[in-house]
């Protein structure tokens, strides 16, 4: 447990102290552009921490991290799930007590700063809410693969890479477990200021450890069937592209139930879970699930 431990740890630490830095210079105030841009730097470390450990064991820095760029059907999966997940998780929001349908986007639109509402307003009545909808689908996609995909790399080289290569000889659900509770962990100086969950922030530090261990099974699964940690950029790429989709379409309720990470995506990516479960169980037959990683 040595390497998954110095990696926990440093990625940690390193990631946390430059996030209070970064608190005590005014970005829990900085808006659109500036927070962007931490942001897009925060998701780096991940990679920068497993590059740091590869050099201090004297390995070859990217070796080891299953990268291959070697095409196969999982790479397209890899992108579709997120948009699957995050339209049941649409359509279990509206089973909700007090949460109804609605094409006003007053969920999507109250979460934003006043000077930003009001833009975003003038911007989506230009268009019919279905052409908005296919435009967001285009786009989401279009994003998934490319830029999402590079800036999600950055973490996944760090958590589907480095850490899920030095936990191998284990099962995959507490590998998963591991994987999914640290990852969700290292976010919670951005959630403490309002990220994902800006209602209820403290909660949710609690949230996204289930939310971010939720997702990790099948990321996993995937990053195994494919071979590649590109994979999981994909998959973390799509994730962060269409999940506002979930909250567009909806009012009432709030952070901790609307949304993929909210109670309502918790239930969906249950399902995904489940679904990934019996296609690895019944359908291939691989148990892919109850092996131990690196068989």
């Amino acid at each position: 447990m040595k390497k998954p431990i110095q990696f926990i740890l440093l990625t940690c630490i390193v990631s946390w102290i430059i996030a209070g830095t970064a608190v005590l210079l005014g970005l829990r105030e900085a808006k659109g552009v500036v927070y962007l841009i931490f942001g897009a730097f925060y998701m780096l470390l991940p990679a920068f921490c497993a590059i740091i450990l590869q050099i201090i064991h004297k390995e070859k820095p990217f070796r080891n991290l299953n990268v291959s760029f070697r095409l196969n059907w999982w790479f397209l999966v890899a992108g579709i799930v997120p948009f699957i997940y995050s339209f049941i998780t649409l359509g279990i929001n509206l089973l909700l007590p007090d949460i109804s349908f609605s094409v006003t986007y007053e969920s999507f639109i109250s979460n934003l700063p006043a000077e930003q509402a009001e833009l975003a307003v003038q911007q989506l009545s230009k268009f019919p809410p279905i052409v908005f909808l296919l435009m967001k689908i285009g786009q989401a996609l279009i994003a998934a693969y490319t830029i999402n995909a590079i800036f999600a790399l950055g973490e996944e080289l760090g958590w589907r890479g480095y850490l899920l290569k030095s936990l191998q000889n284990r099962k995959l659900l507490p590998v998963s477990l591991i994987i999914g509770t640290v990852w969700g962990l290292w976010h919670f100086p951005l959630i403490l200021i309002g990220h994902n969950y800006p209602e209820h922030p403290v909660a949710g530090v609690g949230m996204m450890i289930v939310f971010c261990t939720l997702l990790t099974p099948v990321m996993i699964y995937i990053v195994i069937k494919s071979k590649s940690v590109i994979t999981a950029g994909i998959f973390h790429g799509a994730n962060n592209a269409i999940s506002g989709i979930t909250i567009l379409y909806i009012k009432g309720g709030n952070d901790l139930t609307n949304g993929v990470t909210g109670i309502a995506g918790f239930i969906a990516l249950l399902l995904v879970n489940l679904t990934f479960y019996l296609y690895d169980k019944y359908v291939t037959k691989e148990n892919i699930f109850t092996k131990v990683i690196g068989e």
